[in-house]
């Protein structure tokens, strides 16, 4: 049962240890798309996307897509909010 300690999952060697897992590309990706979502999140799409793979490549096409998408919601996020702040003036 992983315990947190280096080797014992992929994700947290990643963001906990900083250890490189997928290429650093990849595993830049993965740190950024954590800073966008909830830990939650960040793991429903870590066992559906990559769950255990080998493969660096698709790793880093589905961090980049999920990227994108993290990005695309937080920039609607902030529209919402500079919306709710307008001052009309007549």
């Amino acid at each position: 049962m992983p315990n947190g300690k280096p080797g014992d999952h992929p994700l947290t060697d990643i963001l906990a240890h900083k250890i490189q897992v997928y290429g650093q590309e990849a595993d830049d990706l993965i740190r950024k798309i954590a800073d966008l979502c909830s830990r939650r999140e960040l793991e429903m799409w870590w066992e559906r996307e990559i769950s255990w793979s080998n493969d660096g490549h698709s790793v880093v096409r589905k961090a980049q897509i999920r990227f994108d998408e993290c990005c695309s919601v937080q920039s609607k996020a902030v529209g919402r909010r500079s919306d709710s702040h307008t001052v009309y003036q007549r």
